[in-house]
């Protein structure tokens, strides 16, 4: 069951599958042998694993793998019946969902509210260079993050070389890459070239922007951008800690300081927008307010007084 539900998140374009089987390996299979038959587990087999991971502090993954089993035996529920699944000779004869009716530990969930200060960011983009164990890759990933505004570093270190318009400068996130499955065009600043660039005459031939330094076929893992935030932490240990989801947040939040709007915000960090006008007809790319908005973002990253530059984009003036 858990095979199949993560080959067919593989085959819906989830980049999570492999994370997700390893996760639903390695929390239940000491508690529930591989063999057993999905149709013969209870909730009380389930009850164990997720007590196990809340005894040893791991609440809200516990929640993460809660969905996971959820979701798995979901898939389940549904595969006798899809005419896409009879290939493959499988019949699990499920009839209920058993950690559905498990209660899931919401105290744990809490909404990210920590953020970084202009200032702090600063220290961040003129030091983490330096940090013990951090590369220069990573180290540039790092900036990138920031100088576009709060990109999602998957997105950056899966794309590839092709994906960047030299002459518009503009950086394009294709579907395959996309958490939402949408094409994202992001301009680049010039501080943001300038890295690219640098990254460029070093990437050894390979197609990827970031590639992975053992092997440049494969683009650089995310966790070891997570691993060198750790580092910092370590050498700067009166720093504000933060993880790389901050940084995100960090962008969003100081950018909205500048005065750029949400609506440019949003689509800067390309969050899926979900109102009628912008699913079904809204097809404009919004590149000039977007290039607009990184431009009063890289004059305070550079602290540099952003001159004013009256703008009017669809009637709608900008400085």
């Amino acid at each position: 069951l858990f095979i199949a539900y993560t080959e067919k998140m593989k085959t819906d374009g989830k980049r999570t599958y492999d994370a997700v089987l390893k996760a639903l390996e390695k929390e239940v299979y000491p508690f529930i042998k591989p063999e057993t038959k999905a149709k013969e587990i209870q909730p009380t087999d389930v009850i164990p694993i997720l007590s196990n991971m809340i005894q040893r502090g791991a609440i809200v993954q516990s929640n993460r793998v809660r969905s996971y089993i959820v979701a798995a035996f979901n898939f389940g529920l549904k595969h006798d019946l899809n005419p896409a699944q009879v290939h493959t000779g499988v019949k699990f004869g499920l009839t209920t969902n058993p950690a559905q009716v498990i209660a899931k530990q919401s105290n744990a969930e809490k909404v990210g509210e920590n953020w970084l200060t202009i200032e702090e960011v600063k220290t961040v983009l003129n030091t983490y260079k330096d940090t013990n164990r951090v590369g220069p890759l990573v180290s540039d990933l790092m900036s990138l993050c920031f100088y576009t505004g709060g990109q999602r570093p998957y997105e950056l270190v899966a794309s590839r070389w092709s994906s960047i318009n030299w002459e518009e400068a503009t950086l394009l996130v294709t579907s395959e890459v996309s958490k939402n499955k949408r094409p994202h065009l992001i301009p680049l600043t010039e501080k943001a070239i300038t890295i690219l660039s640098e990254l460029h005459v070093n990437s050894k031939d390979s197609e990827f922007i970031f590639p992975r330094r053992n092997d440049t076929n494969q683009h650089l893992r995310t966790d070891s951008f997570s691993k060198a935030i750790a580092r910092f932490r370590e050498d700067n240990p009166k720093f504000k800690p933060f993880v790389a989801r901050d940084i995100r947040r960090t962008c969003k939040t100081l950018m909205g300081e500048l005065g750029i709007s949400k609506e440019i915000r949003d689509r800067l960090q390309n969050h899926a927008l979900n109102d009628v006008s912008s699913k079904h007809y809204d097809r404009y790319n919004y590149l000039p307010e977007k290039k607009e908005a990184l431009r009063k973002w890289e004059s305070k990253l550079s602290g540099l007084t952003s001159k004013v530059v009256n703008g009017n984009f669809r009637g709608i003036k900008h400085g």
